[in-house]
C-alpha cells in the first residue's frame, strides 16, 4: 500500500503532528530567546511523568484502560500531563537567581528528578500491560491519533496563539530586558507566569500526541533554524512554525515509507532546516 492509498489511516495523525509541531516551533522561539532550553527539556519530562503516573495510579485502583469509555476523566493521561507540566511551568517562572543556586541549576534539578521519577514509574511491574503505550507516548509514535484529539489540539493551539498575540509585546520586552521592563512598571512576574503557563499547556498536549523526545526536538530545532535566518527576532516566529510543520510532515512521510521510528524521523527531518541558516552564516562571515 502506497502512502497516498493509506490517506484515511494517516490523515488525523498528520493533522495532529502539523498542529503540534507548528505550535512548538512558535513557542520555541521564546525558549531560545530567553535562554531557557532546559525549561523545555524539563517540561517534556514532567509531562511524561504525568502520563506515566496516570497509568500507575489507575493500576492501584483497578480501573479500565485509558481508552475505554468507562475510564474516569479525572485520571486521564492528558489531564495528568497538563497538571504536572503546568505546575512545573509555574514553579520555574517563580525561580530567581540565588547566591548558591542559579535558575539553570534549579531547572536542571527539575529535569533530573523528573527523569528519575519517570524511570521509576516505568520500571514498576504494575504498568507492564501499558508499558508499550507509555513508551510510545514518551518517545514518539504519532500514528493512532483520533479526530477528537486533533480537534482538542487545534483548540489548545488556537488558545495559546491568542494569548501570545495579545501579549506579544510584553513577552518580547521581558525576554530581552526584564530589568528595564520592571523599571518601567511592567509586572514582569505576572508576564513570566503567563508565558511559562502557555509553555506548560502547549508542551503537555504536544507530548500526548508526539511523545517527549519529538516534542522537545520541535521546541528547539525549528526555532533555532528560523533564528539563524532572520535579522529581527519577531520574524522568526512564523518561520519557526512553518519549519516545525514541514519537518513533522516530512518526518512522518519518511517514517511511513521507510519504516523509521516516527519520533526520530520527524526530529531528523526538522534538522534539515538548520542547513540554510548555517550556510547563510558562513557566507556572511566570509
Amino acid at each position: 500500500m502506497s502512502f497516498w492509498d493509506a490517506y484515511d489511516f494517516w490523515r488525523d495523525a498528520v493533522a495532529g503532528t502539523l498542529i503540534a509541531a507548528a505550535m512548538l516551533g512558535y513557542l520555541g522561539v521564546h525558549v531560545l530567546l530567553r535562554r531557557v532550553v532546559f525549561v523545555g527539556a524539563a517540561l517534556t519530562q514532567v509531562s511524561g511523568v504525568g502520563i506515566a503516573a496516570s497509568f500507575w495510579l489507575a493500576s492501584f485502583l483497578a480501573l479500565p484502560d485509558a481508552h475505554q469509555p468507562d475510564h474516569p476523566l479525572w485520571l486521564s493521561p492528558q489531564l495528568f500531563a497538563l497538571a504536572f507540566a503546568l505546575g512545573a511551568a509555574l514553579l520555574f517562572s517563580l525561580v530567581r537567581e540565588g547566591r548558591r543556586l542559579s535558575v539553570e541549576a534549579v531547572v536542571g534539578l527539575g529535569w533530573v528528578l523528573a527523569s528519575a521519577a519517570l524511570l521509576l514509574v516505568l520500571s514498576s511491574g504494575r504498568i507492564v500491560q501499558e508499558a508499550h503505550e507509555v513508551d510510545d507516548l514518551l518517545y514518539g509514535n504519532a500514528v493512532l491519533i483520533s479526530p477528537a484529539q486533533v480537534r482538542l489540539l487545534a483548540g489548545v493551539a488556537s488558545a495559546v496563539l491568542a494569548v501570545h498575540l495579545l501579549f506579544f509585546r510584553q513577552f518580547m520586552f521581558v525576554s530581552y530586558d526584564a530589568e528595564m521592563a520592571r523599571t518601567l512598571g511592567h509586572r514582569t512576574r505576572l508576564i513570566d507566569l503567563a508565558l511559562f503557563a502557555t509553555l506548560g499547556v502547549g508542551i503537555s498536549f504536544a507530548v500526548r500526541v508526539l511523545g517527549a523526545l519529538p516534542a522537545f526536538g520541535f521546541l528547539v530545532v525549528p526555532a533555532a533554524s528560523a533564528l539563524l535566518l532572520v535579522r529581527r527576532a519577531h520574524h522568526a516566529f512564523p518561520l519557526a512554525a512553518l519549519f516545525g510543520a514541514a519537518g513533522g510532515a516530512l518526518g512522518y512521510y519518511l517514517a511511513f515509507t521507510q519504516n523509521y521510528p516516527t519520533g526520530a524521523a520527524m526530529v531528523a527531518a526538522s534538522s534539515l532546516f538548520l542547513l540554510p541558516g548555517a550556510l547563510l552564516r558562513l557566507v556572511r562571515r566570509s
